[in-house]
């Protein structure tokens, strides 16, 4: 019954701003503190504090301070399984700043990227994995091992943010989640939701388009189109809202609900971490998931 959330970890550090610095025109900090980052890490300590079996892995730590506080606070929950995350002395923990501004919008700033190691998926990492979550983090390589391992042990492979129709991992996933914004970024020619329907065709994958706090829309592998409104919030911090919106359609498709159902709970947690500050400061519980979900019509 286990999750196996596979990719990014770090030591993040909130930092809240009236506005994004300049040239030669300061911003101002009013908060900050350091929480657990990173889209694998944040996915899985929001499913782990559901009580649901999980396991992280992906980046691994140093023995410095940042690694050692990154430990603890995975220490503290029972149901996470952290046993892969290797440690290397003289290594440099991986860290992030989050520029946090009053519309909850976020920019980063990643430190020694170049430096990150990360372990490989192996067999024993998969005993046990009902579900695999990955995320774009680290070398393509052992992405794509991982999701191979997956298959070869029928494990259903989620992953989001891949926009290329011909893009190697995607005829080894189940479900795709992308970005509106990014996929007019990336193919400013193409409606995002037509971007959706051919990558839906190349990969034989649910693909589920985000939209910052607007309509969720959905193309299941089966052709089926659907729309699904998030509640309205107003946001605190934007930081891994798609981090957390992928752990609530993980609950759902563990739950084996149709695609629509699982959509809805992704949209209730990313909406309920939109609402806190920092992605991993506060982990809202099941039932306040629950409460937000049964507003979505």
């Amino acid at each position: 019954m286990t999750i196996l959330c596979y990719g990014e970890i770090d030591l993040d550090i909130y930092v809240k701003l009236n506005r994004l610095p300049t040239m030669e025109r300061s911003a101002w900090c009013s908060e900050d503190f350091e929480n657990i980052g990173g889209a694998a890490a944040n996915s899985a300590m929001w499913l782990a504090n559901w009580e649901l079996p999980t396991r992280l892995a992906g980046h691994d730590l140093g023995d410095d301070r940042p690694g050692d506080l990154v430990r603890e606070l995975l220490a503290a929950l029972p149901l996470l399984d952290t046993r892969y995350i290797a440690c290397h002395p003289g290594y440099r923990s991986p860290r992030c700043q989050c520029l946090v501004t009053p519309d909850g919008e976020r920019s980063f700033i990643t430190h020694w990227p170049a430096e990150v190691r990360m372990t490989a998926p192996s067999a024993e990492m998969f005993e046990g994995v009902k579900l695999l979550n990955l995320d774009m983090s680290g070398p393509k390589s052992l992405r794509l091992k991982a999701a191979e391992m997956a298959v070869e042990r029928r494990v259903p492979v989620l992953i989001n943010d891949v926009y290329q129709p011909d893009h190697p991992l995607l005829p080894l996933i189940d479900v795709l989640v992308i970005s509106a914004e990014v996929a007019r970024n990336r193919q400013a020619e193409k409606n995002p939701l037509d971007l959706a329907a051919e990558l839906m065709a190349a990969g034989d994958c649910d693909v589920i388009v985000t939209a910052a706090g607007a309509d969720i829309q959905f193309i299941s592998r089966e052709g089926e189109r659907g729309v699904v409104s998030p509640p309205p919030v107003s946001p605190v911090d934007t930081t891994g809202a798609g981090d957390i919106f992928k752990s609530g359609l993980l609950y759902g498709l563990l739950e084996d609900l149709p695609l629509r159902e699982a959509v809805k709970w992704g949209a209730a947690a990313g909406s309920l971490m939109c609402q806190v500050a920092g992605t991993t400061e506060t982990l809202a519980p099941l039932s306040d998931v629950r409460t937000l979900l049964s507003t979505i019509d």
